[in-house]
């Protein structure tokens, strides 16, 4: 059981990735690639971005357990990962509702993993999901407002 957590844990956010940038190439009309590549993967890193801002102003510790991994940092609020999972998500969502609903589910599971693998609080997971979630709405409006 252990090993199911430390992988969707650690590397299902690589899976969600590559998922996301798959379907972009295999089910979006070739002219708009590079537009949905930026607004998707931008939306997810400039997300991530915030988090680790985010976390070095607030600085709040990790669970004082004994963990299943090891962290790359010391603080937990907001989740880096779920932050960046949501907002892949939700900008995905935007482009394609079926495959923003896998990603959100690779989230959930994600999010719940890293709470029990023992390095984020469950409101570290919630803290991301709004992160991601407002910053996805940002940049796509943002997106949109440059398109037209």
């Amino acid at each position: 059981m252990n090993q199911i957590i430390i992988f969707c844990a650690t590397y299902l956010i690589y899976i969600s990735a590559l998922y996301a940038f798959y379907h972009v190439l295999s089910k979006h009309e070739k002219k708009h690639h590079i537009r949905h590549i930026i607004i998707i993967f931008g939306t997810a890193v400039l997300s991530w971005i915030v988090a680790h801002f985010l976390k070095g102003v607030i600085t709040h510790p990790r669970p004082d357990v004994v963990t299943l991994i090891k962290p790359d940092d010391l603080y937990s609020f907001p989740s880096g990962h779920a932050t960046f999972m949501f907002a892949l998500a939700f900008s995905m969502y935007g482009f394609d509702k079926r495959a923003g609903k896998y990603i959100f589910l690779m989230g959930l599971i994600t999010g719940i993993a890293r709470v029990l693998a023992g390095v984020h609080f469950w409101y570290d997971i919630v803290g991301g999901f709004i992160l991601g979630a407002f910053v996805s709405s940002m940049f796509v409006m943002f997106a949109k407002h440059l398109r037209d």
